[in-house]
């Protein structure tokens, strides 16, 4: 009896194993921190000594990509699509920050992009509106964009 109840449990213990992984065919979405195939982008901005307006603003790196941060990493300011500033991560009191100048000639939405070098690639964010006035830092504290959405 107690061999039958063992080789029925053993049964049952592989049955609910093997049945709760799903099957083979469904397809698991890539992870954000999967490494991609994207090329080093060639962000430059262009003279830019012609724009009056200026905003300065140090992004903190979030923490879900810390640990893919490098020197080689780039962050680009876009305005309607046009580079308006380029900045690369500095490691500064065991944190990485990225100072970033944002040119613009008035108020614009601004798009980020920010490249991984050690996982190849493009996150892109629609950030805030261009104000020269109001950095977005809100009570001093830095600002750390939310490339990634974690699921």
């Amino acid at each position: 009896m107690k061999k039958t109840i063992l080789f029925f449990l053993t049964v049952l213990a592989i049955g609910v194993t093997s049945c709760s992984g799903g099957s083979d065919d469904e397809a698991q979405a890539p992870s954000p921190f999967d490494p991609g195939t994207e090329a080093r982008p060639g962000w430059t901005a262009r003279n830019l000594p012609d724009i009056e307006q200026n905003m300065t603003v140090y992004l903190r790196v979030q923490n879900e990509l810390l640990p893919y941060v490098s020197v080689n990493d780039l962050v680009c300011a876009k305005i309607y699509g046009e580079v308006r500033g380029v900045g690369v991560p500095m490691l500064d009191n065991d944190e990485w920050l990225i100072p970033l100048v944002v040119f613009s000639d008035g108020t614009a939405p601004i798009q980020l992009s920010y490249y991984c070098d050690k996982l190849h690639r493009i996150y892109t964010i629609d950030w805030i509106d261009f104000d020269a006035s109001l950095p977005p830092v809100g009570n001093g504290d830095l600002y750390t964009p939310k490339f990634v959405k974690i699921r």
